[in-house]
């Protein structure tokens, strides 16, 4: 086995171990253990690893309450948006869904990521949100909707 192949599949097997985890519903039952994972998928992406194959199972850990667990996965999502445009559809669901939270700090969150998504097509979906947020009460929301 050639050096380069061992690695490739050594980072390949570590992926599909994040996966296994991001899918394991008893992690759903411990945020701490839930959040560490979502690190570890974001530290890959920062070292410049490809985990864009994880989008679907990042997409279901937007669905919590942990607002450090929104902002990393939302980041994550802007990042790989733009390699995986027909789920992303998936993703705007939810992030206007977030919009409509009573927590201004995840309506906020949620309006500067779903603007961030680098996707064509878009912007049909971004138009309600952002008006909603124009006239939001929270002064947070409504500066983020201007940007």
């Amino acid at each position: 086995m050639s050096e380069g192949s061992y690695f490739v599949d050594h980072k390949r097997g570590e992926i599909m171990e994040l996966r296994a985890n991001l899918q394991n519903r008893k992690l759903d039952k411990d945020p701490k253990a839930k959040r560490d994972v979502i690190k570890k998928v974001i530290a890959y992406m920062t070292l410049g690893i490809d985990v864009s194959s994880l989008f679907s199972q990042m997409i279901m850990a937007t669905i919590t309450t942990d607002l450090v667990q929104k902002k990393m996965v939302y980041l994550y999502l802007c990042t790989y948006a733009a390699s995986k445009p027909d789920l992303t559809l998936l993703a705007v669901n939810t992030l206007q869904r977030d919009c409509r939270d009573d927590d201004p700090m995840i309506r906020g969150l949620a309006l500067r990521s779903l603007c961030s998504l680098r996707v064509g097509n878009l912007t049909e979906y971004v138009m309600d949100p952002i008006r909603v947020g124009l006239t939001d009460t929270s002064a947070y929301v409504r500066k983020t909707a201007v940007m």
